[in-house]
């Protein structure tokens, strides 16, 4: 049980958030006796349940794989990177489908920039430092490429207005964050990295989704014909609130959060236990061939100097 705790709270985390469904997310608060209908809805209620159980199910599975011994083998652990990003992809492809319109400004592309050149840097440093000098430090090659990034924006979109697809949006962050993960090294510890990223992200969608909760509560009291006949009246939205559902479905992203930390940190350890054996043992050969050439000389040199 104690061996295996960072496996029980992957699984556990998104079983939390797919049961969350059928929990109250938004209610009127009791205290203003509202003579309104409906006074809360549940997960089902809304489109809010399906982003939630679609998120459990999602991370469910990609959990499920992390977890598999056999990820820390490369090309799986690539593989499972891979899910994730069309995993985010297709979730926000299905479940938000809108456009969203950026002015971007100065600050933006400073962020964006940034973004981009850590990551670019740290993967250059991960795959080439141990080859080429110049890569060794993250720094020059994060200036190089944060001034490129930065010039270039600025000299094509900065101060205009870009239309995008949230999928678009995703797709993008997700390729950045899935990169990233498969470039840092060892490989072999990938499928961690991006199973932590997507607990935030998960983290981040559900709570920033009690806002709109909130109003579909609303909405729907206005659509609902009360108890005296009348349509069109509806609680304050400052008299709405989060309900239980959706502070259960923000525990379950956190309890997989603090798996999925916990689990990339026993493998972490893990990969560089089996790293520092295998440079001892790699000295110890050369060590040991070393005696032995060094034992053949002297043989060689006492039998050359020996009366026949």
């Amino acid at each position: 049980m104690k061996k295996n705790w960072t496996k029980i709270a992957i699984a556990l985390g998104p079983a939390i958030i797919i049961a969350s469904v059928v929990w109250e997310v938004a209610r009127v608060n009791p205290s203003f006796s509202f003579v309104i209908a409906p006074w809360s809805i549940r997960g089902y209620d809304s489109d809010h349940g399906a982003v939630y159980g679609a998120l459990g199910i999602l991370l469910l599975l990609g959990g499920l794989a992390v977890s598999w011994e056999g990820a820390m083998r490369n090309r799986i652990s690539i593989a499972i990177s891979a899910y994730f990003v069309v995993a985010s992809t297709a979730f926000a492809f299905i479940l938000a489908d809108r456009e969203i319109t950026l002015t971007v400004t100065t600050v933006m592309s400073v962020v964006v920039a940034t973004i981009l050149a850590t990551a670019t840097s740290l993967a250059l440093r991960s795959t080439l430092g141990q080859r080429i000098r110049f890569f060794r430090r993250a720094m020059p090659s994060f200036l190089i490429v944060f001034a490129v990034v930065v010039g270039v924006l600025s000299a094509t979109v900065v101060g205009s207005e870009l239309e995008l697809e949230t999928w678009i949006l995703v797709l993008f962050v997700a390729l950045l964050s899935g990169g990233l993960s498969i470039a840092i090294q060892p490989i072999g510890l990938a499928a961690n990295r991006a199973l932590i990223v997507a607990s935030v992200a998960a983290w981040a969608v559900i709570v920033m989704s009690a806002g709109a909760m909130r109003q579909h509560l609303i909405e729907a009291q206005m659509a609902t014909v009360q108890a005296d006949g009348t349509t069109g009246l509806s609680a304050q939205y400052k008299d709405v609130q989060a309900a239980p559902g959706w502070w259960l479905a923000g525990l379950g992203a956190t309890i997989l959060f603090v798996g999925a930390v916990g689990l990339w940190a026993r493998r972490r350890d893990i990969v560089a236990t089996h790293a520092r054996a295998r440079r001892q043992r790699a000295a110890a050969e050369v060590s040991a061939r070393e005696i032995q050439e060094a034992a053949e000389a002297y043989a060689a040199e006492k039998a050359a100097l020996s009366p026949n």
